[in-house]
């Protein structure tokens, strides 16, 4: 009996001591939570919720995970830190709401490196993008990917589909196995799908003369389709941000036509005078009960629809350079068709005389 008790008794200290082994532990001094209780999103290996109690700001989260798992911490007005977690490893987190240091290996200290790099950069959204887009193609097996893709794509007011697509394509395979990455190119497949379907029968409104625009003033051309009212302040920045698009694709086959979803026409008008000379500017004053809008179920602005010279949407949502290099892709492949086309007509015509 004694030796079976002793027995027991050193394999509850084995016990103890690889749980303290394999356990996960968080430590947190954060000033500034907006509650006590902090949310832990868990989203590998599966999607769970957990929550974590903090006394002024402080506490200690333990785990033990089974494999490398990874949860975001939601810590109010749309503030998330991610954590990696793997067996036997401590992170402390430090700072205020916004201004959080990462102390850890691995991927939370790759996560530190990145963080601190992005807020060195400013408030510069181009630049901030630019930064992120590098990082993620030189760290395709990083998991930190998932966090940028997250907030620097996935989360914009414009979440711009093709280019998403084109960053998850970059990534290894063990990154675009996780549920998160999974679901995203579910959704980023989905959407492709309903983009290839969708046709603009009709664009028929009127100009700020009273004149009728429909396809016949854009025949043969690309056209960009946007949305807008002098009443959203972003949409009207969008706006003001198309005058270098016009410039850079003036001698190709492209026009814009900005659908302003405004109700009042001296509202239109007074919004919309500068643009008189730069693209055609059409308003029906139905707001969102406009055809079009609620034809192509645009939920939002601003948006904007590219439309081919066959009246169907190549693609959603695409600005500045992105849609200016599109187009001019587009016409590109336009005109090496076009010649492949005459050279199989000449080449047929010869072998009609032979």
């Amino acid at each position: 009996m004694r030796k079976l008790l002793f027995f027991l008794s050193i394999l509850t200290v084995l016990m103890t001591g690889c749980g303290k082994k394999n356990a996960f532990t968080l430590k947190g001094s954060i000033e500034g939570l907006s509650s006590d209780t902090i949310l832990a999103f868990y989203q590998l290996p599966d999607y769970k919720l957990d929550t974590i109690i903090a006394a002024k700001g402080k506490f200690t989260y333990t785990i033990t995970p089974d494999t490398f798992t990874i949860f975001s911490l939601l810590l109010g007005e749309g503030q998330t830190l991610p954590v990696f977690a793997d067996k036997g490893e401590n992170v402390t987190l430090n700072g205020s709401v916004g201004n959080i240091q990462i102390k850890g290996k691995g991927e939370n200290e790759k996560m530190a490196q990145i963080l601190q790099y992005i807020n060195n950069i400013g408030n510069d959204k181009d630049s901030i993008i630019t930064a992120v887009d590098s990082i993620i193609k030189t760290n395709p097996h990083s998991y930190t990917n998932i966090y940028l893709i997250d907030k620097y794509y996935v989360q914009d007011s414009l979440p711009n589909y093709e280019q998403i697509s084109q960053i998850v394509k970059g990534l290894s395979g063990i990154i675009k196995d996780t549920p998160y990455i999974i679901d995203l190119q579910n959704k980023l497949d989905e959407n492709a799908t309903q983009t290839e379907h969708r046709l603009v029968s009709s664009i028929s409104c009127t100009d700020k003369n009273g004149k009728i625009i429909n396809w016949n003033n854009v025949k043969d051309k690309y056209v960009l389709l946007d949305f807008w009212a002098s009443w959203n302040k972003e949409s009207v920045t969008a706006q003001d941000s198309l005058v270098s698009v016009q410039k850079a694709l003036k001698k190709e086959k492209f026009a814009i036509v900005s659908l302003s979803l405004d109700l009042d026409r001296k509202e239109w008008l007074a919004a919309s005078e500068r643009d008189t000379t730069q693209w055609k500017q059409v308003c029906d004053f139905k707001g969102w009960d406009n055809t079009i809008v609620k034809q192509q179920g645009i939920t939002k602005l601003p948006s904007n629809i590219l439309i081919g010279p066959d009246k169907r949407v190549i693609t959603q949502d695409i600005r500045g350079k992105e849609l200016i290099d599109k187009v001019k892709e587009l016409i590109k492949q336009d005109k090496e068709k076009e010649k492949a086309a005459k050279e199989a007509e000449k080449a047929r015509k010869r072998q009609n005389r032979k």
